[in-house]
């Protein structure tokens, strides 16, 4: 919920800032188009965003709670159902995932948050 407040707020800041360089494409390119000028925007804008959201999503400055399955194996157990993943892993991990990183069952979630020593969902 954290990441989407987020990016919501990202949104509304750049609302202003957007419109300001939406004008000054308009008039630095003369383009009367607005939909070209819009596009044109909207694509720098959206190049220059890129590295605030991947810092939202991707960096791990953000942490992550629980991230739940409704229907998974779990890693330790073999249990099918409902499983969780650890938090303070990074969302969108692109890389393969660790041990650490997997699915697993309620219970056995909870073994390994007690073995690790985390607390509150916070690494």
């Amino acid at each position: 919920m954290i990441k989407y407040i987020l990016y919501v707020l990202r949104w509304t800041v750049l609302a202003i800032p957007g419109a300001l360089f939406f004008n000054k494409v308009r008039e630095f390119l003369g383009i009367e188009n607005v939909y070209l000028a819009m596009i044109i925007s909207q694509a720098l804008m959206g190049a220059m965003v890129y590295f605030v959201d991947r810092l939202i999503f991707t960096s791990g400055a953000v942490p992550v709670p629980w991230e739940i399955k409704p229907r998974g194996v779990c890693v330790d157990c073999g249990h099918v159902g409902k499983c969780y993943r650890m938090p303070g892993e990074r969302c969108c991990e692109t890389g393969p995932r660790t041990e650490d990183s997997s699915f697993r069952c309620e219970k056995c979630a909870l073994k390994r948050l007690k073995e690790t020593g985390t607390r509150d969902g916070s690494s």
